[in-house]
């Protein structure tokens, strides 16, 4: 099979996967298990009453009907789908978050029609069908799985900068809630009060969270509100303060916001703490315009892409990539 791969594999894995401007089913990647069949030295992917259609007729067809933008979103599955083997867990959590999103799309466009609208979203995204949704799920798994690898292999020459610029941290919080802060009631001022006298004489952090904290998404953690930097989408002054922290274990004063009054301190900093979190990955690679695609083209070129000898495509992808070799 790797020779085989070798030989063919950019064209031979499109031809493995479903894609909506494509009325018909494409073999799947267990091709290699089945009888091989050729038409005049070029490789039949699939038939259509009676009809033989070859790797080279279904790139044409893909390219008429969709440009570059079609040949690069299969390409880049393509890398995706050989380099990262799908697993259990991959499996399981997708299955998941298929029935959240069915859920979700229920709830927003109700019983009867939410399956055409999830269809619809489906197709933007190259799929054709609702059961594409799990293939989809497992293949944004895959392509994180990659992306991060590659990350971390380059954390060197990554983090340094991103630190600098992005100052990201691991942060929790306490939060004594009033429904209008700049004029809270006698009972909201009282709790207040009594958080900050607790704090002010000796009682822990952690125990400031368990005892006095309203935000009960996350007072059972600790107050855990996971990474921030920069980026994230916090109230000014809460960002501010969070971002004017500048080691582990620090504590900023009260704080402000629209929800009321904030205790904020920073758990930690270093980068191994720090790649707990996706979010992590996600802000890196936010912040470098072209580092997914050369997350892909690396991947591409330690698997023997082959362009079968069409330089112009080759030059045309890596122009679309934004990659110079």
């Amino acid at each position: 099979m790797l020779a085989y791969m070798k030989r063919q594999w950019f064209l031979v894995l499109i031809a493995g996967l479903l894609f909506a401007t494509i009325l018909y089913y494409v073999y799947d990647q267990n091709k290699d298990n089945l009888p091989a069949k050729s038409v005049g030295g070029k490789d039949v992917v699939f038939s259509v009453a009676g009809t033989d259609v070859t790797t080279d007729e279904l790139y044409t067809n893909l390219y008429n009907q969709g440009g570059l933008d079609i040949i690069y979103m299969l390409f880049e599955r393509s890398v995706v789908q050989a380099a990262v083997e799908t697993t259990d867990v991959m499996t399981t959590k997708a299955g998941v978050d298929v029935e959240g999103v069915k859920t979700n799309f229920s709830d927003y466009y109700g019983a009867d029609a939410y399956e055409t609208y999830l269809v619809e979203a489906l197709k933007s995204m190259g799929y054709t069908k609702l059961e594409d949704l799990t293939d989809y799920f497992i293949y944004t798994y895959k392509l994180q799985e990659l992306t991060n690898a590659h990350i971390d292999t380059n954390m060197d020459t990554l983090f340094a900068n991103f630190q600098l610029t992005n100052q990201p941290r691991v942060v929790s919080h306490v939060l004594v809630m009033m429904d209008d802060p700049t004029t809270p009631t006698a009972e909201e001022t009282a709790r207040f009060e009594e958080a900050k006298a607790a704090y002010a004489n000796g009682m822990s952090f952690e125990d400031v969270v368990l005892n006095y904290s309203d935000d009960t998404s996350n007072n059972t953690n600790k107050g855990s509100l996971g990474y921030m930097d920069i980026t994230t989408q916090y109230e000014e002054n809460f960002l501010n303060a969070a971002l004017a922290l500048t080691e582990a274990g620090q504590v900023s004063d009260w704080v402000q916001t629209s929800y009321g009054w904030h205790l904020i301190r920073v758990d930690a900093m270093d980068l191994e703490s720090l790649k707990e979190y996706q979010e992590f990955y996600t802000a890196i690679l936010s912040t470098d315009a072209t580092l997914q695609a050369n997350v892909i083209w690396s991947k591409a070129k330690e698997l023997n892409v082959d362009f079968l000898g069409n330089d112009e495509l080759k030059a045309e992808i890596l122009t679309y990539m934004g990659i110079e070799e």
